[in-house]
């Protein structure tokens, strides 16, 4: 039974996280503030922490700073929420190495979906390599993904991740609807997977590209080893070709790559 602490000063909605969660399997422990929050923490040595960025006595932020000044704690995945709309919140918080950032309101599915894949990486993700600097955009301006992906919750993961890097992230879970979304609101970049309901990855993009003024970065992703799709992504000028399982941050810097080319 893996164990989660909430930090969280809303005491109704550290209840109803508290309830979710333990509805799902969890163990759970409540702070509201940032002083209870680091001792909760010291003292239960949890899998998983669930941050609210504004709370009294210091916020997230600077509490998760304080995590790494301690051993037993410097490695604990944190997922970060807020109900803030400030650009660079996206920025800070990768740096700090989270897994998500949750944006308020959130829902149930998002929020375990984010709980599922902080759990499955039992150490956050380096802050310091090249790779990690490379994937944190500026926060002048959020750039925009398209994620065309039929498997939600794969979809979902893939957001929570892109977003705690700092960009904005919108899903469409089959080929017409990536199609339609991508030439409507015109993203920074789109990754998409080769294996699609109502057309493959390749055709989505033909598409996409036939459809727009500018050509738009394209990221594919498959689980399949054939040689051929990687040579077909390349003569479409792929700025990125991943073979699931990838390393994200290694997605992340195409990212990054790519959405700075198309601002110059």
């Amino acid at each position: 039974m893996k164990r989660i602490v909430i930090v969280e000063d809303d005491s109704k909605a550290a209840l109803a996280l508290c309830v979710r969660l333990k509805a799902n399997g969890y163990t759970t422990w409540i702070a509201q503030d940032a002083i209870s929050g680091l001792n909760l923490i010291l003292l239960n040595r949890p899998d998983l922490v669930i941050l609210d960025i504004t709370l009294p006595c210091g916020n997230g932020l600077a509490l998760a700073e304080r995590l790494g000044e301690f051993p037993e704690a410097a490695g604990t995945p944190l997922i970060f929420s807020t109900g803030s709309n400030d650009s660079t919140v996206g920025e800070k918080v990768q740096r700090l190495g989270a897994v998500a950032l949750l944006r308020k309101p959130y829902d149930a599915d998002t929020l375990l979906t984010a709980v599922r894949l902080g759990l499955a990486h039992p150490r956050r993700i380096p802050t310091l390599t090249a790779a990690a600097k490379d994937a944190s955009p500026s926060a002048q301006y959020r750039k925009r993904v398209l994620i065309v992906e039929d498997d939600e919750k794969v979809a979902r993961a893939l957001s929570l991740r892109i977003q705690a890097a700092g960009f904005d992230t919108s899903i469409a879970t089959d080929g017409l609807a990536g199609v339609r979304s991508a030439v409507a609101s015109r993203p920074d970049a789109v990754v998409l997977d080769i294996s699609l309901p109502a057309g493959d990855g390749f055709s989505v993009a033909e598409r996409i590209q036939a459809n727009v003024a500018e050509p738009i970065p394209l990221i594919f992703l498959t689980a399949s080893k054939r040689q051929e799709f990687r040579h077909r992504a390349s003569q479409l000028g792929a700025a990125g070709f991943f073979e699931k399982p990838y390393q994200p941050e290694a997605l992340l810097a195409a990212l990054n790559r790519a959405t700075r080319a198309t601002i110059g």
